[in-house]
């Protein structure tokens, strides 16, 4: 993996800038954390020690330029800690990156608006807030709030969300009931423990002695942590424990209409609309709608939503999915997708999950695409009547 402004890092002193490289290339290489994931993890950890000088420029460059991250969800990731963080660090934050975005040719502004959409599910456990909300009813309410508020919004993905929060945590040192509930919440969003061990590898940059730490702690509270929820009863095998299923794609029809031309940019908007075939862990039939912002040489990024009726793993149904990635030369298509909360129907009602896909030229496929993708899902437990 290149890295942005190694010299840089070099020039700083001949044997910590080795030291520093080597990290780097170690977190930014290939694994089972996306490369965005990785950026939330190192972009809140800046926030987290407030270190918003050349560690802090370089994230901002590698998460624009590697992780395929607009300047929008980086802002979106500040807004999401900043509660966690301190409004006071956050707004510092705010006004480094716009500098930074100067520097690296990007345009500081921001047209987003501030909605009061709330979560359709409590981000936190019911339990979570309990011994909060004994002592200091009010800010058990704020902090009830604020996360209902934060973690519905667009921009980021419900993983990187908990990996950011699960970063402040960490690189803060911040271990107790806060940091248990980001652990259980990460597990019952499908993030695997190996998964979380991985993040806290990528956060020893800020402290090894704290991700030490935070290491034994993870294992203890896992170990305390409540196996059921009160009011919900198992169906036949649900429950929160993932399970990861392979599927091939094929493409059976492709229509693709230009949105927007392009402009001085070279980018243009471009539709495309699919309906593709599952076979494997997931079969059934797919009908997606992309959004594509494309270059010249057909490289760019996108985003899907995407309805599957048919069967995951036995389960008939169907659901939704929105997926985000990039198309790069090859040409290859890459990225991933979640289960929309609560889309499932019939058998798969209360199906949630996520996935990694790939995509690549397929002559033998009608439409000349073929793709792949691995899904780790879960089923959660239903409400009684």
């Amino acid at each position: 993996m290149e890295l942005v402004s190694p010299d840089r890092v070099m020039r700083l002193d001949p044997v910590f800038g080795a030291m520093g490289l080597e990290a780097a290339r170690s977190i930014w290489s290939p694994s089972q954390l996306s490369m965005r994931e990785k950026a939330c993890l190192l972009l809140a950890g800046d926030v987290a020690v407030r270190e918003l000088g050349l560690p802090f420029e370089l994230h901002v460059g590698m998460a624009l330029s590697k992780a395929d991250m607009s300047v929008e969800a980086v802002r979106e990731l500040l807004r999401h800690v900043a509660p966690a963080a301190g409004l006071n660090p956050t707004s510092r934050a705010f006004e480094r990156l716009a500098d930074v975005l100067v520097e690296l040719g990007h345009r500081p502004e921001s047209n987003a608006v501030r909605t009061s959409t709330p979560h359709p599910a409590a981000p936190y456990p019911a339990d979570a807030l309990g011994a909060l909300r004994a002592a200091d009813p009010k800010l058990a309410l704020a902090i009830e709030r604020q996360s209902s508020e934060l973690w519905a919004r667009p921009g980021l993905s419900h993983r990187e969300r908990l990996f950011a929060s699960l970063a402040i945590d960490i690189a803060s040192g911040a271990l107790g009931r806060a940091f248990a509930a980001h652990a259980r919440m990460a597990l019952g969003a499908g993030i695997t423990l190996a998964e979380m061990h991985e993040a806290l590898r990528v956060l020893a940059e800020y402290s090894t002695v704290r991700a030490w730490e935070a290491t034994l702690v993870l294992e203890s509270a896992l170990r305390s942590a409540p196996t059921s929820r009160g009011g919900l009863v198992a169906r036949g095998e649900r429950g929160r424990e993932p399970r990861t299923v392979e599927s091939s794609v094929e493409v059976e029809r492709y229509e693709r209409s230009v949105v927007n031309e392009a402009d001085a940019s070279g980018l243009s908007i471009v539709e495309t609309r699919l309906v593709e075939k599952f076979t494997g862990g997931i079969v059934g039939e797919g009908k997606a709608t992309h959004l594509r912002l494309e270059r010249a040489d057909g490289t760019g990024t996108l985003i899907c939503y995407e309805r599957i009726v048919g069967s995951v793993a036995g389960l008939t149904g169907s659901f939704l999915l929105k997926a985000e990635g990039a198309m790069e030369p090859g040409p290859v298509v890459h990225g991933r997708w979640e289960i929309v909360d609560r889309s499932g129907t019939a058998e798969l009602q209360g199906l949630n999950g996520h996935a990694e896909f790939s995509a690549d030229r397929d002559e033998a496929s009608p439409t000349g695409w073929r793709a792949r993708t691995s899904l780790t899902y879960w089923l959660e437990p239903l409400l009684t009547s």
